[in-house]
């Protein structure tokens, strides 16, 4: 380990050999295989004289040092060392030798919760009108409206709707006491605009069209809270969906930063404008300058307000959160990697939360979810007293186990497997979000924590749905188990210290009587220092209805070059054919996997600096005759330790800026949210080829861009090389300013480069895209669904039985203005509050070009197939994101949260 240390540079390893006066042992070259034990026997002698002469030789700890073990079958016999133990756990029998490995558990957990709780959804029943304060005639209220908001009523209103508008425009939008602003200043309201109430559904509840203002009639039903009783409770219900709506406008779509800026600090006490400049902020987290940051996109923008509205009252604001900044596109976080949001509550003058492209191009679920769970991070770490805090530990049986590290026997009621698998602060972050957007999740899964969170947190406040789009599953058997736990790990690994190793695995587990079983278990694994693999196990082939015990089982490849010694593993991931899952802590059972790799490393591949090159070419379709736009990026890479990975050895990141002037990008550009505010960078894998008798190597890898993309400055914002050890390595691209050399560096992350441009041009009117004019017809807008157009029917999967195995087909509407529909996710909410995600297949699913009229609506089908044992009840459309081939997406909602505060 010392000498490995010593050919790469590891200044540790050199200070270390020559304080031990044998640095003469490394030569040029590596030693061959024999001399390995008369080395390590010097090494061994030089430490002991060193330690008892009273030397500190503490740099050793940090230097890794892997096995050293001989090479050759003959020359060591095999010895191998049985270890019995017995805890609360059950039994353990572990063996090892030169080339096999094999940890045997057996053990009988108390699962705590077997069967799934039946939960009904609360019943709402209104028992008064609408509670105004505000008494005006409608024609005061019109007279208002004009004035201080430039806002004509037309159509039919009543009085009661033109009262709820005015109270929402002026909670938005009127100056406080401090402020000498007039309402038009705050919100920048600058022309007059006509509003009529629709009966149909729109895609925001609101539209603007010139000066045109269509108001969604049902998003004024629960606008203004009304009395109510909820299972025998007494109090008042209330929805956010005309604040909403009205939100959307006030903003433009969130595209009026300024005034985003504004609602933020008025009702959140937050900004998007970091005064103290980035480095202040950041010099006790990530010291990083404003150049690894951008402004958010416009609908970032709204899912954060409307997040955080959804919270009551009193939560709105909180101590120390003063800053929400946004990465730029395209970039990990530096010490968190591929993380969605990280918030830093505490311990700095500057408190501040930041989001990353992780938080946003998943679906419009996800992001709101991300701004709940980080703000609740803020009441965790500046809000709520110890008591509270112990309270929550105990009622998720968290138990610190030191190290920051944490345990828990409950396998169960948590909101998320991220929840399960971290610690008490994770778990209130996931469950709060669950509370507000899933409200029935906890109620089934968690009923101690959703009533924590309800009384200790809340106040009596909760959520109910109010879906737009609903279907029935039919059901006399519904299963409600939940996935079984393990009884027994069988983990074997074979071959020699100079091989790749074979790892099996398997799990005994009990699924009791009845058909159901896990339909697989996932286990993440992760080396000493480095290095992660996720191993996914399924069942035997077994008959339904036998019952019994079934075995799960992997076999897996981990290569030589994988780092030497134990990797451990934090849980158990049990999942079922309905989606119900279970987590099992690793403090619940036993695990062992060695790998005994002569030639295991840490040391990842690396990108030889200012390498990179981009190219464009043209590429037809053969289908439609179209031609597309195709960006090429080359580098050139060095190995540093094992072989590059031969599935994904690298991955790039392709990002825009746009630029009003050829070949460069200003400032203002760079600190911008990109070409487009509804398109993110392009992910895509690559393949490497290394040189003949060389370390180095070329990679390159290739985007195939839509006609329609955004035009403007094209860069590579990120590259990761991977080994087949599955160690990584980094590159960012930013416009860092001479001389700046820190930035969040960590770990072997090397400084930024500046990034390589290659700009796309606006086609000019009238020419066509060629060899010799390789240019966009820019799309920036999203594609449109049509709302009133969706229908769904079910119809069982076998007829003759009403088993919860159905087939759920989703009809709708979608069209863009000029690269068609692409990509369509979605969402479906079973009773329980399970959310089921998936995407739909279609015949322009994939591909940069659209086949057909892109323009025109076309008629779309999303089917989806529940398994035998889905839960019976009303089933909820949650919400449709639907993509165009230019990568600009939209997000529509279908279920209207009503928020129901109690009396008492």
């Amino acid at each position: 380990g010392l000498m490995q240390g010593w050919r790469h540079g590891d200044g540790k390893a050199k200070r270390y050999m020559r304080s031990l006066g044998i640095s003469w042992l490394v030569g040029s070259t590596p030693p061959g295989p024999k001399v390995y034990s008369c080395i390590t026997l010097v090494v061994v002698i030089a430490v002991t004289l060193t330690q008892r002469s009273g030397l500190n030789s503490v740099d050793l700890l940090s230097i890794p040092i892997p096995m050293l073990p001989l090479t050759g079958k003959k020359e060591l016999a095999k010895t191998k060392m049985h270890i019995l133990y017995q805890d609360w756990r059950g039994t353990s029998l572990e063996s090892i030798d030169r080339w096999t490995f094999s940890h045997k558990w057996h053990g009988s957990l108390d699962l705590g919760e077997i069967e799934m709780k039946k939960v009904v959804a609360p019943e709402l029943s209104i028992v008064g009108s609408e509670e105004y304060g505000d008494k005006k005639s409608l024609s005061e209220l019109k007279e208002h409206l004009i004035k201080h908001f430039k806002v004509t009523l037309e159509g039919s209103w009543e009085q009661n709707q033109a009262s709820v508008l005015l109270d929402q425009l002026q909670a938005l939008c009127s100056p406080t006491s401090k402020s000498d602003q007039s309402a038009f200043q705050i919100c920048d309201i600058q022309h007059d605009t006509h509003w009529k109430l629709s009966d149909n559904l729109l895609s925001d509840d609101i539209s603007l069209v010139g000066s045109d203002v269509s108001l969604a009639r049902r998003a004024l039903d629960f606008a203004a809270p009304r009395s109510a009783k909820v299972d025998g409770d007494s109090g008042v219900v209330r929805s956010h969906r005309l604040q909403f709506a009205l939100m959307k406008f006030v903003t433009n779509w969130g595209h009026k930063e300024k005034v985003v800026n504004q609602i933020l600090q008025r009702k959140f006490g937050s900004q998007l404008d970091v005064d103290v400049g980035y480095i202040d902020l950041t010099s006790v987290t990530t010291y990083e300058d404003r150049e690894r940051f951008q402004a958010f996109k416009a609908p970032e923008l709204l899912f954060m307000m409307e997040s955080w509205s959804l919270l009551p009252q009193h939560l709105h604001k909180v101590d120390g959160l003063k800053y929400v900044v946004r990465r730029q596109q395209g970039l990990n976080h530096p010490y968190y990697g591929p993380t969605t949001a990280v918030s830093w509550p505490t311990n700095m003058q500057n408190s501040y939360q930041e989001y990353m492209d992780y938080s946003f191009n998943n679906d419009g679920y996800t992001s709101r979810h991300l701004f709940i769970h980080e703000k609740t991070h803020f009441f965790w770490g500046r809000l709520w007293n110890d008591q509270m805090k112990k309270d929550w530990e105990a009622a998720g049986s968290w138990k610190e186990k030191g190290n920051d590290s944490w345990m828990t026997d409950q396998t169960i009621p948590f909101a998320s497997d991220y929840g399960a698998s971290n610690n008490p602060d994770e778990d209130i972050a996931e469950c709060m979000a669950a509370y507000v957007l899933h409200p029935m999740l906890l109620q089934v899964r968690a009923p101690v924590k959703e009533e924590f969170i309800r009384k200790q947190i809340m106040r009596n406040t909760r959520y109910l749905e109010n879906p737009i789009f609903t279907f029935k599953i039919e059901n006399e058997e519904p299963y409600r188990r939940y996935p079984p736990s393990v009884n027994n790990i069988d983990i074997r690994v074979e071959g020699d210290p100079n091989d790749d190793k074979t790892v099996e695995m398997k799990m005994l587990v009990d699924v009791g009587h009845g058909w159901h079983s896990p339909i697989h278990a996932e286990v993440t694994v992760s080396g000493p220092n480095g290095g992660s693999k996720t191993l996914t196990l399924y069942p035997d082939a077994v008959e339904e209805e036998s019952g019994g015990s079934i075995t799960m089982r992997t076999t897996e490849v981990f290569s030589k070059y994988c780092e030497n010694g134990f990797w451990s593993a934090s849980q158990i991931k049990m999942v079922d054919k309905i989606g119900s899952e279970r987590w099992i802590k690793v403090d619940e059972y036993s695990w062992r996997l060695y790998l005994n790799n002569a030639m295991g490393t840490t040391w990842a591949p690396r990108y030889l600096s200012q390498t990179l090159k981009l190219t464009k070419t043209l590429e037809k379709d053969d289908e439609s005759g179209s031609h597309y736009p195709v960006v090429t990026a080359t580098i050139r890479f060095q190995q540093t330790g094992a072989p590059l990975d031969e599935k994904s050895p690298v991955w790039m990141r392709l990002a825009s800026k746009p630029s009003a002037q050829g070949g460069g990008m200003t400032g203002s550009e760079w600190d911008g949210s990109g070409t487009s505010s509804y398109s993110y960078p392009l992910y895509q894998a690559g393949t490497c080829v290394q040189d003949q008798n060389s370390w180095d190597g070329v990679c390159t890898v290739s985007w195939k861009l839509s006609p329609y993309s955004a035009a403007g400055q094209y860069y590579v914002s990120m590259i990761q090389l991977r080994d087949v050890a599955s160690n990584t390595r980094n590159q960012f691209f930013t416009q860092q300013k001479p001389g700046w050399t820190c930035c969040g560096r960590v770990g072997n992350t090397p400084n930024d480069e500046f990034p390589v441009l290659m700009e796309l041009q606006q086609c000019a009117q009238g020419t066509e895209l060629s060899v010799d004019n390789i240019c966009v017809v820019q799309d920036l807008s999203p594609p449109s669904l049509a709302p009133e157009s969706i229908k769904i029917q079910v119809e069982p999967a076998e007829s003759s039985h009403h088993n919860g195995a159905s087939v759920v087909k989703i009809q709708f509407k979608a069209k863009d203005d000029k690269s068609g529909v692409g990509t369509v996710a979605y969402r479906l909410m079973d009773p329980q509050g399970f959310s089921h995600q998936g995407y739909m297949t279609h015949e322009n699913e994939y591909g940069p070009v659209f086949h057909g009229d892109p323009t025109a609506w076309k008629e779309y089908t999303l089917t989806v197939e529940l398994a035998k044992g889905s839960p019976p009840g009303k089933w909820q459309l949650e919400s449709l994101d639907i993509h165009d081939k230019a990568g600009n997406r939209k997000h529509h909602q279908f279920i209207e949260l009503l928020q129901f505060e109690a009396s008492h």
